[in-house]
C-alpha cells in the first residue's frame, strides 16, 4: 500500500512483514525526502509500525548530509515509546565506510529505543528487520 509518493520518494507499507519502505531516488536529500521521512516516522508512531527500511542506495546522500537521517528521529519521536523501533538504512559502500569511520562523538545518535543500522545490501537490511 502506497502512503506517499513524489517524483523523488515513495513510502509504502508491507503488511505481511509489518515494514514501512521509504525509497529515495534523488542525488541529494531535499525537501521531498524530509517530507517523506517525516511521514514515515509519523506512520510508525500513529499505526504502531516497528520497522522502517530506508532505501538510499541508488542515490545515497553525501557524507555531509548524514544527520538528516538521525537528527529527525530525536525531534519526531517521543522520549518514551511503547516498543522499540528498528530502522535499516541501505546506503552506498562509500557512505557505509564513512559511517563506520565516523567517530561517535561527532555524529548524532538515535534515541535509546531506536535500533538504527546501516547496510550496503537490501537483502541484509531486510533480513535484519525480519529478525527483529
Amino acid at each position: 500500500m502506497t502512503l506517499y509518493h513524489s517524483a523523488e520518494a515513495s513510502l509504502t507499507y508491507h503488511p505481511a512483514s509489518g515494514t514501512l519502505h521509504l525509497s529515495y531516488n534523488a542525488t541529494r536529500l531535499s525537501v521531498s525526502f524530509g517530507q517523506a521521512y517525516q511521514r514515515a516516522l509519523e506512520e510508525m508512531l500513529e499505526h504502531n509500525v516497528g520497522k522502517l527500511l530506508l532505501d538510499l542506495k541508488r542515490n545515497a546522500p553525501p557524507t555531509d548530509d548524514t544527520d538528516h537521517l538521525l537528527r529527525p528521529l530525536a525531534a519526531a519521536l517521543p522520549e518514551q515509546l511503547e516498543r522499540p523501533l528498528f530502522i535499516a538504512a541501505v546506503v552506498s559502500e562509500g557512505q557505509y565506510q564513512y559511517q563506520i569511520g565516523n567517530s561517535l562523538a561527532t555524529c548524532t545518535l538515535p534515541p535509546p529505543q531506536v535500533e538504527f543500522n546501516y547496510f550496503t545490501s537490501r537483502r541484509d537490511a531486510t533480513q535484519w528487520l525480519n529478525e527483529n
